[in-house]
């Protein structure tokens, strides 16, 4: 029987160090991670999978094979209309499981996110709806409670955009759940767990972690890792507001910049990484470096939020009409405030 790594869950091999799964090792037995792993995890060295996005959808598909419970993980940071990408995956029993709460600011209501996800949320089978942050434990007790109330068969799968936690939630059920010494390999890149890894929680209970779907517009697919890692929020973000008059832009870290062209004075606030630097400047200074950016034109609503997958948001109080500079393909929406 092939022996897979207990940190991505890939099948490990030695015989070609380009393929995933490779170890340098004549005797796979003795070895537990491959060499992907071990060095992600000693190193913090990332090194880009052979696996597809299609390799991954196919491994999702397959839980629609069992009457297994998921959990839909979903990273309320970065939560978009991406949200119902599980729909045309999964018809299986799902609690949506709302990630990362410890990133979002305190006076965040749980109430109002909830109610946020539920009006656009359009999954009939989601049963119940959690949110969680597994860096704090909020909530992880009450999820357990969950999971007991409506296992089915003992195995329950984690499924997720990239990113979104699994992993992560993995390791924390280990730690106070279970007498299991295992974990999966975690990490902020895309692409960590490369196929299935079953872990057993308890005599009950089976945690299933699974590859995470590749949400194409998000910038962590147009950065390299080093970059990924600094504008990914690792603390409670501490929004940054400006009161501004037409004529005027905001800067964040010259990777996206947010001209005001018209519209009375407004109120805009600007969630992202504590990491990213945020400043504001007339809106003629050094525009000739952002000629060659892409850009998008918006008529804004009151209580609108445009949205740069995976990096962060901007809320603006008032209707306006606003210029959006960024220098890579990540895709940018207008939605209702969340907040």
């Amino acid at each position: 029987m092939s022996k897979k790594c207990k940190g991505c869950g890939i099948t490990l091999q030695n015989t070609n160090k380009d393929v995933d799964g490779y170890v340098d090792n004549d005797n796979l037995d003795n070895v537990d991670l491959c060499t992907r792993c071990f060095r992600m995890i000693n190193y913090g060295d990332y090194k880009i999978s052979n696996k597809s996005s299609d390799d991954f959808i196919t491994i999702i598909k397959n839980i629609n094979n069992t009457n297994s419970l998921v959990l839909y993980l979903v990273d309320l940071f970065t939560i978009n209309d991406n949200i119902n990408m599980i729909n045309k995956y999964l018809n299986n029993k799902i609690i949506l499981v709302m990630t990362k709460r410890d990133i979002l600011p305190k006076s965040f209501k749980d109430e109002k996110l909830k109610k946020y996800v539920k009006d656009i949320n359009t999954n009939k089978n989601i049963i119940d709806t959690i949110i969680i942050s597994s860096k704090k434990d909020y909530n992880l007790d009450n999820l357990i409670n969950m999971i007991k109330k409506y296992n089915i068969d003992g195995k329950v799968y984690l499924v997720g955009a990239t990113n979104s936690g699994k992993s992560t939630l993995v390791n924390r059920l280990l730690k106070n759940y279970s007498n299991n010494c295992s974990y999966v390999t975690s990490s902020i890149m895309p692409s960590t767990t490369l196929d299935t890894l079953e872990i057993k929680l308890n005599d009950e209970i089976t945690l299933i972690d699974t590859p995470g779907l590749i949400d194409k517009g998000s910038i962590i697919n147009f950065i390299d890792p080093k970059t990924i890692k600094r504008i990914t929020p690792k603390n409670e973000i501490k929004p940054k507001t400006f009161q501004l008059n037409s004529g005027k832009s905001i800067l964040m870290d010259e990777i996206v910049r947010l001209d005001y062209v018209s519209g009375d004075k407004n109120s805009f606030t600007v969630f992202v990484s504590n990491s990213v630097d945020v400043v504001q400047m007339n809106i003629d200074t050094r525009k000739e470096k952002y000629i060659n950016y892409k850009y998008y034109d918006f008529d804004i609503d009151n209580n609108s939020d445009i949205v740069i997958n995976g990096f962060g948001y901007i809320k603006i109080v008032n209707a306006c009409k606003v210029r959006l500079y960024i220098n890579n393909d990540t895709n940018v929406y207008v939605r209702k405030s969340m907040i």
